[in-house]
């Protein structure tokens, strides 16, 4: 069997960097997401490593860019959040904590999808697939606000609750967060490391600059 469907053809070392921490990242957050024990070291060391391969892969996609930049503040968000978790919060803050950590990381994928819809046709399949996953438990996260009843039915009741200081039963949410997460990031890995993601300021010599700094034709998005 050939080996040349796995050869790299990203085209600077910060994409194949990227491809590679963030495999690994996505790698420990769905190992991680099928315990419930704590492991604050291991959980910082993934966050630690998924924050480098978000830098790299916003970098790629035009870290100058909207959409690419407001995923990259809102997974910051997420991992700082995820942190302070880590190392422990006052037990009726536990709650809020982890849902502004689901919210904020759902958030992030969703911007970086729909910065995808903008692209070449492969990564628009990624970005709508992306968007349907993120969207719906954003929905349910607002849903569950407004309705108690459609809350428990999409999994996010116990999680509300705990944010009015009642300690969290039920994590289910945000394990399914998390492994949206991971699923992504595999699939993002990938597409960095094959060449599909190029940033076009960087990698489109013959194009015309504009005031920005962008190539003039790819869109400010």
């Amino acid at each position: 069997m050939s080996t040349a469907i796995f050869a790299s053809r990203a085209q600077t070392l910060n994409a194949k960097v990227g491809a590679v921490t963030l495999a690994i990242g996505a790698l420990m957050t769905l190992v991680l997401s099928h315990t419930s024990m704590a492991l604050a070291p291991l959980r910082i060391i993934t966050l630690v490593v998924a924050a480098f391969a978000a830098w790299a892969f916003a970098d790629e996609m035009g870290i100058r860019k909207p959409l690419n930049r407001a995923g990259f503040i809102f997974f910051s968000i997420a991992a700082f959040t995820k942190v302070q978790i880590a190392l422990g919060v006052e037990q009726h803050l536990v709650g809020r904590y982890l849902l502004l950590y689901a919210a904020f990381l759902l958030l992030a994928v969703l911007f970086w999808s729909v910065a995808f819809l903008h692209r070449q046709r492969e990564l628009k399949v990624v970005g709508a697939v992306g968007l349907l996953a993120t969207a719906a438990p954003i929905i349910a996260i607002v849903v569950g606000h407004i309705a108690v009843g459609l809350g428990a039915a999409l999994g996010v009741s116990s999680l509300l609750l705990a944010t009015q200081g009642a300690i969290p039963t039920d994590t289910s949410f945000i394990t399914m967060v998390e492994r949206i997460f991971g699923l992504w990031g595999y699939v993002a890995a990938w597409l960095l490391w094959r060449g599909h993601i190029v940033n076009p300021a960087d990698h489109a010599p013959n194009s015309k600059m504009n005031a920005d700094g962008f190539a003039a034709d790819y869109p400010n998005r």
